[in-house]
């Protein structure tokens, strides 16, 4: 190869990371992969292997909840699961975004106090943040991209 080959060859490629880079490229496909590690989150009732904090209504069951399904169900999945099917990513040029758009998310992936006067403490349940293997995910997601490039 030439050296005015491979200056062609160079820009071509970086006009290929550049365009990759764009919101419907590598952001659409790091947001996607994401959300979905998000959302198995709920599944193993952890965050990445840190296990939640159990639930009174199966630590400390009433009789009203040994007789029904609620004292048996995963954490924080609801009767309707809303919160898990919350999760949501927005990609934008060089960068996505994850989050839930539920009111009470940000309680319950922090932790803190809710209900009237903020009497009920809700301990922290995360299943949206940083994490070793979600950084780990997203180099596997680039470096894959960048070989396909080259």
């Amino acid at each position: 190869m030439t050296p005015k080959e491979f200056e062609k060859h160079l820009a071509r490629c970086k006009m290929q990371i550049s365009r990759m880079m764009r919101s419907d490229g590598l952001p659409y496909m790091v947001g996607s992969r994401l959300v979905d590690m998000m959302k198995a989150n709920f599944q193993t009732q952890s965050f990445f292997g840190r296990k939640w904090k159990d639930v009174k209504r199966r630590t400390h069951p009433t009789k009203w909840q040994l007789r029904h399904a609620d004292s048996q169900r995963l954490i924080l999945t609801g009767r309707t699961g809303n919160l898990g099917r919350s999760i949501q990513f927005k990609p934008t040029n060089g960068e996505v975004t994850i989050f839930s758009d539920v009111v009470y998310s940000a309680v319950h992936n922090w932790g803190g106090r809710a209900g009237r006067g903020g009497r009920t403490v809700i301990p922290q349940r995360q299943f949206i943040g940083k994490h070793p293997r979600v950084d780990k995910e997203v180099m596997r997601i680039i470096d894959n991209a960048i070989k396909k490039i080259l």
